[in-house]
């Protein structure tokens, strides 16, 4: 197998992620006027660089024995070089990883902030299938009301 078939076989899983990045780029920058957050569509840029450049890469370490037999560099010296692109591509996929984490958790919290009552401070009516609030139980964070007057048990007397 030549190095050129090598190269574009290995390529294919990039190309994927390439389209799979640009479509997640496409929905995330339309996604913003509905709240996504700005670090989604940053991780998504930032993964389609990286892509981009490690198809590049494949393509250009092709060209290895050439680098050898010129005389310029030593073996050594080719394995600091990809030692090197390979901690950029890495420091940039961990980048990439680090902004959607960063961007689901920062929308998880948005989302719990805001809450799901159309207006604030107005308990929401019970959903079908469940009981209406009881008296006296307030919700979680809700201040409690005081409770209703209980009457006194009647006391039992022992018989005469």
């Amino acid at each position: 197998m030549s190095p050129l078939s090598f190269a574009s076989i290995e390529t294919v899983p990039l190309v994927l992620q390439l389209a799979v990045g640009l479509l997640g780029l496409i929905v995330s920058v339309k996604g913003r006027a509905r709240g996504v957050s700005g670090l989604m569509v940053a991780a998504f840029a930032v993964m389609l660089v990286t892509t981009v450049l490690s198809i590049a890469w494949q393509f250009l370490a092709l060209n290895v024995p050439d680098w050898s037999e010129s005389g310029g560099l030593s073996i050594d010296g080719i394995r600091w070089i990809y030692l090197a692109v390979g901690m950029v591509f890495d420091a940039a996929w961990l980048l990439s990883w680090l902004l959607v984490a960063i961007a689901v958790v920062k929308s998880g919290r948005a989302s719990r902030q805001a809450g799901f009552a159309p207006h604030a401070g107005y308990p929401m009516a019970a959903q079908q299938g469940y009981p209406a609030a009881q008296p006296g139980y307030a919700q979680p964070g809700q201040p409690q009301p005081n409770p209703p007057a209980q009457p006194n048990p009647p006391t039992q007397q022992p018989p005469s």
